[in-house]
């Protein structure tokens, strides 16, 4: 340390200060910065741990929606009669005259669903009987569904020309894997 000998005592008393301040400053900020560093690694723990917490509650309202809504197997089960005979039924109880009524082909949905339509024109009903009818149609139990709807008013009072298409699903069920053998 040939350097610090040459330094007069103003000099090394100034580089003593200043070995203090650094020595200081490193005893302060080096556990001051370790722990900022802990206390965010600690509440992304908190984040994490809640997060965990959550998911832990979910699966009881996901098992409670599931059981709701029931099983979707179970939904299929029963297949939806032919859609003529279910359409004349609904409309003899709710007072409705059917124009026309046109079967449309099956169309696949999916891997495990058929979709079977009919396409039904109402010329002249009111509101009442076509929401009878719909109700009817709606409540019977059966996956189906009304896929289109067209009312046009008429000039008479509550009088209305009904184009609509309704739909049944039925679940297909799909050939084992390997052809059977």
């Amino acid at each position: 340390m040939a350097a610090l000998d040459n330094l007069n005592a103003r000099e090394r008393q100034l580089l003593g200060g200043l070995g203090v301040v650094f020595g200081a400053l490193l005893l302060t900020l080096v556990p001051w910065r370790m722990s900022v560093w802990l206390s965010d690694k600690a509440k992304a723990n908190a984040d994490e741990r809640q997060r965990i917490e959550d998911v832990g509650a979910a699966r009881g309202k996901i098992a409670a929606r599931r059981a709701a809504l029931g099983d979707v197997n179970a939904r299929y089960m029963t297949k939806a009669p032919a859609l003529g005979v279910l359409v004349d039924a609904a409309a003899k109880a709710s007072g409705l005259d059917i124009a026309s009524q046109s079967e449309v082909p099956p169309v696949p949905r999916g891997k495990n669903f058929m979709e079977r339509s009919t396409k039904l024109s109402i010329t002249r009903t009111g509101l009442k009987a076509l929401s009878e009818f719909m109700e009817k149609i709606d409540t019977s139990g059966y996956p189906v569904a009304f896929t289109a709807f067209d009312l046009t008013k008429r000039i008479e009072p509550d009088a209305y020309t009904v184009n609509l298409t309704i739909s049944a699903f039925d679940r297909v069920e799909s050939a084992p894997p390997g052809g059977g053998k």
